[in-house]
């Protein structure tokens, strides 16, 4: 009986951040399609949208997890914490965190309104995309300094799965492609894809050590 009331109170102190996070989703997807379509005559590829929403979910994370550290009597409300003293003793860790996300994923949005057609110019897109994934990987690495042990192993085990189900879906993908039954994958599809492996590798990993039903509060 305690198990199942335990349960039922673990699922709806998650409704809160789920319905946030699916009402924010939602928002950011419906403005950036419709920001996009007016952006040029011919719009965006499937490719260039897919990795817009891919880029989309690092920002719009990036934006709920520096807010929530930034205010943490309110973000204990809707990030995955035991309360928010717990916020306020990982600050500098979740600040990190925060501009690396938000750099890999404006990096990303960049590559994909990019191209001779888009709303950043070949070059600048490039120039711009490379500068900000050296800051992402720049700010891991300073963040790196501030994890313990517990997360530190949880990254090893995100990065490995996320680089498995690159070789599965990438591999697949290609060996289909060559055999002629799909349509080859594009650079930019690449790189949705390691971007979309490593958010699913985080919350498979995060999900295993049941980090995902312990709050928040």
């Amino acid at each position: 009986m305690t198990s199942t009331t335990d349960s039922h109170s673990k699922v709806r102190k998650l409704l809160l951040p789920i319905a946030v996070g699916a009402v924010a989703g939602f928002l950011g997807a419906l403005a950036f399609l419709r920001l996009t379509d007016r952006g040029t005559d011919a719009g965006l590829s499937t490719s260039a949208e897919i990795a817009g929403l891919t880029a989309l979910i690092y920002i719009l994370s990036a934006l709920a997890v520096l807010i929530g550290t930034l205010l943490p009597n309110a973000g204990a409300k809707v990030l995955n914490v035991e309360d928010a003293d717990e916020l306020r003793e990982m600050k500098v860790q979740l600040c990190y965190s925060a501009v690396g996300m938000a750099a890999f994923g404006l990096a990303l949005l960049i590559l994909a309104l990019s191209g001779p057609d888009g709303w950043f110019t070949p070059e600048a897109g490039a120039g711009l995309t490379i500068a900000l994934v050296v800051l992402g990987v720049l700010v891991s690495k300073l963040m790196g300094r501030h994890t313990d042990e517990l997360q530190q192993e949880l990254s090893r085990d995100a990065m490995a799965s996320s680089f498995v189900l690159v070789i599965l879906i990438g591999g697949g993908w290609a060996i289909l492609a060559h055999t002629g039954f799909l349509i080859a994958p594009g650079p930019l599809d690449l790189v949705t894809l390691f971007a979309a492996s490593l958010l699913v590798a985080a919350f498979w990993q995060s999900a295993k050590r049941g980090l995902l039903t312990r709050g928040p509060n």
